[in-house]
């Protein structure tokens, strides 16, 4: 398995909408809007890097996000 940790940047005023959205995704085990340089962070777990790999392509097409970055976990 694969646990990630997304930071995402959204439209103003659009937070809770795409938290909303995201954390119906099965992938998604936590969504929150947190304050500072980014507006989201996801904890998604998938069961490969391939996966991950779609997840990320498939989220960016929601128009509400602006900019993401992906971090990989190396813990177990």
């Amino acid at each position: 398995m694969v646990t990630a940790y997304l930071l995402l940047n959204v439209r103003p005023g659009m937070e809770s909408k795409v938290a909303e959205e995201l954390i119906k995704m099965k992938e998604v085990k936590d969504a929150s809007i947190v304050y500072g340089e980014y507006d989201i962070i996801l904890k998604v777990v998938v069961p490969t890097m391939t996966k991950l790999q779609e997840f990320v392509l498939n989220m960016r097409k929601n128009k509400e996000i602006e900019k993401s970055s992906t971090l990989i976990s190396t813990a177990p």
